[in-house]
């Protein structure tokens, strides 16, 4: 099988470490501030400044998904491709960095962490698009937006649980840590 799978809040914890740059940066618990943060849905100038101060910092020092590396390295022992689809590189409306900035540190960042794969896609406004010119059979991703997006294609979406979506309801598979990933994909090749 062909994988495909999202970088922040899939292979690394990203949500909690921008939760805690955020309480910090505006002395804030207040939980819309922090929802608004993670979601994105109201750009406005301090949010803006916000992820242009800490984003490629942040980048740097994400955690690993407890599990990551062990299970993508035995996905890719067992025959499956290992496609990398990130929006990382976009000039998103909440970071104004640069595109070479992104995609050199993400590199970096997979590099250190010895995260195997066999292509990586930069910029995916449109991952449903991704997903089907690289023949994607299963895409693995944190938001629900992106996976309700793959209807009508042969892509099987997978939800990753994070912090941003543990309380959303999906009408697909969810998985809740890279183990029970690893057995998902184990019961749907056999």
């Amino acid at each position: 099988m062909t994988l495909g799978i999202d970088i922040d809040d899939v292979i690394t914890n990203t949500s909690e470490l921008i939760v805690d740059y955020a309480k910090k940066h505006f002395n804030s618990t207040d939980i819309d501030l922090i929802n608004n943060i993670l979601h994105a849905s109201n750009i406005d100038d301090k949010l803006v400044d916000f992820y242009d101060k800490y984003l490629l910092e942040m980048q740097k020092i994400y955690t690993l998904k407890e599990n990551v590396k062990e299970v993508i390295d035995r996905l890719i022992l067992k025959g499956h491709k290992i496609v990398i689809i990130t929006a990382r590189g976009n000039n998103q409306p909440h970071a104004i960095l640069g595109e070479l900035d992104q995609k050199t540190g993400t590199i970096e960042y997979l590099s250190k962490h010895q995260i195997n794969y066999n292509k990586i896609i930069f910029r995916a406004r449109d991952k449903k698009e991704a997903a089907i010119k690289n023949e994607i059979d299963v895409l693995i991703d944190d938001s629900v937006f992106i996976l309700e997006n793959l209807k009508g294609s042969n892509v099987r979406p997978v939800l990753f649980t994070s912090i941003s979506n543990k309380n959303i309801e999906a009408n697909f598979d969810r998985v809740s840590n890279w183990l029970e990933l690893e057995q998902y994909l184990e019961n749907l090749h056999n």
